[in-house]
């Protein structure tokens, strides 16, 4: 499991990378037109992705979850949290991803999860806005989307 959870981390980092590296170079405009989705912007997508993996590290950490993370609104703004998020999940061990956290839900409500668990959501809770973040991209006509498959990262890591 622990294999498993810290090549999650890594590829979760390298994914959002991928698109924000694509994303930065497009205007405001772009960034902000309007797409039937989740979250109706690239942007808001982006920085939805930002803010729930601060989130999670913050639950993880035992600290308080500022929401969003910060007012920013610069979608390279995602990086240092999911960089954040990587080098904390790449210190836990088998024993620690077995831990149990208590935390409060954004609506204030208790709740409770083992550390994999939740690392397990967060990480697909990413690949899933990712996933919108395609459809976004093509339904504003925009070319050169980054593949971000997991087989993608594997790969690269073997070359």
């Amino acid at each position: 499991m622990t294999t498993l959870l810290h090549e999650y981390a890594r590829y979760n980092l390298w994914a959002n990378t991928r698109f924000v590296e694509r994303l930065c170079i497009e205007p405001d405009h772009v960034l902000d037109a309007e797409v039937p989705s989740s979250f109706p912007t690239l942007r808001k997508t982006l920085l939805h992705i930002r803010d729930a993996e601060n989130a999670w590290s913050c639950r993880l950490q035992g600290a308080p979850v500022p929401w969003p993370a910060n007012d920013r609104s610069d979608i390279a703004d995602l990086i240092p949290y999911s960089k954040v998020l990587c080098d904390l999940v790449l210190g836990y061990d088998e024993g620690l991803l077995l831990e149990t956290r208590e935390f409060k839900k954004l609506k204030g409500d208790p709740q409770k999860s083992t550390v994999w668990r939740m690392l397990h959501h967060c990480f697909n809770h990413s690949t899933q806005h990712r996933g919108q973040l395609i459809t976004m991209m093509r339904a504003l006509g925009l070319e050169d989307i980054p593949g971000n498959d997991l087989v993608l990262y594997q790969r690269s890591l073997d070359a």
